[in-house]
């Protein structure tokens, strides 16, 4: 009866021994990461502004320089004139390119509406010329409202900004020397800015306060520089609710 049993439990062993060594090993889980959405991209036109270089619309659009001169058949040593128009292969949504500069002069924020229905950096260089301003737009950045070949909240930099001058915005207070000036197109006493446009102007105003360590009481409409009488940027402009943002 023991060799029986004993025989029986070797048995036993084997069978749980062989199905041991021929149990597939457990297979771990893969988790790919989701496709990332894809770019959408599309031959425009571009309207060349004041101050802008094929490097600055190079970065705009995501094209390589090389490729923009290539589709325009110009060289390398070739200058962009104001209001010439380029086409930009298989470019994306225009990207905001924000150069900063180290510098102590710029201690406020002040943002402005256009008060014309539409507008852009180009057309608004043009008038300020007519004004007799010898630099032409007096603005250090532009955000569009989709009009005049410019995208909605497509933000745009000027020469002023570019090569880091006083504003001719705000004469009030001595604000051109330490202001940045920030125009949005639209006429904000007729309709409301879109989103998009708010949302561009927190994205710099957010940029250039951490950078120049402005803080949010130093960022101001138009209207409320001390010596200015002035409703800008308009009285459906929703500035408290902008403000709250910044916090």
């Amino acid at each position: 009866m023991k060799k029986l049993i004993y025989s029986l439990s070797l048995i036993l062993v084997c069978v749980f021994l062989s199905s041991c060594a021929t149990a597939p090993k457990p297979t771990p889980r893969v988790t790919k990461d989701p496709t990332p959405p894809s770019i959408k991209r599309s031959d425009i036109y571009h309207v060349v502004g004041p101050g802008e270089t094929l490097w600055r619309i190079s970065k705009t659009y995501d094209v390589p320089i090389k490729r923009i001169l290539r589709a325009n058949r110009i060289s390398e040593r070739a200058i962009l004139q104001m209001g010439q128009q380029i086409k930009i292969p298989m470019a994306t949504d225009p990207k905001p390119v924000i150069s900063l500069y180290p510098s102590s002069k710029w201690r406020y924020i002040i943002v402005h509406h256009s008060a014309t229905e539409v507008g852009n950096s180009l057309a608004f260089h043009k008038a300020h010329l007519k004004r007799g301003w010898d630099r032409g737009i007096g603005y250090h950045f532009v955000v569009s409202n989709n009009s005049s070949d410019r995208k909605e909240g497509q933000i745009e930099a000027t020469p002023r900004w570019i090569k880091q001058q006083d504003g001719a915005h705000c004469k009030a207070s001595e604000m051109n020397t330490k202001a940045i000036g920030i125009c949005l197109v639209g006429n904000f006493n007729n309709q409301n800015p879109s989103k998009k446009q708010l949302d561009s102007l927190n994205y710099i105003v957010k940029k250039l306060q951490d950078f120049y360590n402005i803080p949010t009481s130093r960022v101001l409409r138009h209207g409320e520089v001390h010596g200015v009488i002035t409703d800008c940027p308009g009285h459906n402009f929703p500035w408290q609710g902008f403000k709250n943002r910044l916090d």
